[in-house]
């Protein structure tokens, strides 16, 4: 009795055993890790803009233009604040693709490809204006006054993306070119003032515009652009 009690114990304890679902825990999901941020010397004070502080964070975009099916693409790269107004904005362009409807984005080898390390766009990018063919630098001052590189006028014009910095990730949340890069450049902005030069002055006044201009240097700024 002993025995026959113990055998049905043990098939007892089989069966349960093999009822036992064991838990299957999933691969973790590659995550990109992501990061922005800026120094640099700018109209000869130094400013620093970092992640999470101030309200600062990163802010990836793209503009594009569509003609006869082909879409030209700017990438660009910002640090936006929502309680401070200045930012500053960097742009690579223009990476090109077929797109009838104008609504598609390039194919993961193509934007690779035209951020790759060794491609002609980041390894000796010229200053272009509105980032068409090579590099745009922006900064948005304290009043709110939009500062451009530009491609004839600025009198310096150097920009490095560091070699070793570039690097091409993704994850869930999209496909990415990491960066470092250094630049010097001279920006500029165009006032409306009154033209002093009207004798007797007019009613309104006639205006006439004034160009003015400083440098930013020693810009390191980390970033990435988004496909």
């Amino acid at each position: 009795m002993i025995k026959k009690s113990a055998i049905i114990l043990g098939l007892l304890g089989v069966t349960l055993g093999s009822c036992i679902k064991h838990e299957v825990i999933p691969a973790p999901e590659p995550t990109v890790d992501l990061k922005g941020e800026f120094t640099g010397v700018i109209g000869g004070a130094y400013i620093e803009y970092t992640e999470n502080v101030n309200g600062y964070a990163c802010a990836p975009s793209i503009a594009k233009q569509t003609t006869a099916g082909v879409t030209n693409a700017q990438y660009l790269f910002t640090m936006l604040s929502q309680s401070e107004v200045p930012y500053i904005q960097i742009g690579m362009g223009s990476l090109s693709w077929n797109d009838p409807t104008g609504t598609s984005t390039p194919a993961l080898t193509l934007f690779n490809q035209f951020f790759n390390r060794d491609g002609a766009a980041m390894s000796s990018p010229s200053y272009s204006n509105s980032a068409l063919a090579g590099f745009e630098v922006t900064y948005r001052d304290a009043y709110g006054d939009i500062w451009k590189s530009d491609e004839v006028n600025s009198s310096v014009q150097d920009v490095e993306f560091v070699y070793e910095s570039i690097v091409q990730e993704s994850d869930n949340s999209g496909d990415y070119s990491k960066f470092t890069c250094n630049f010097e450049t001279e920006v500029f902005h165009t006032y409306s003032v009154i033209d002093i030069t009207v004798i007797p002055q007019t009613s309104p006044p006639t205006m006439v515009d004034s160009v003015a201009s400083f440098m930013i240097t020693d810009a390191v700024y980390k970033g990435y652009f988004k496909r």
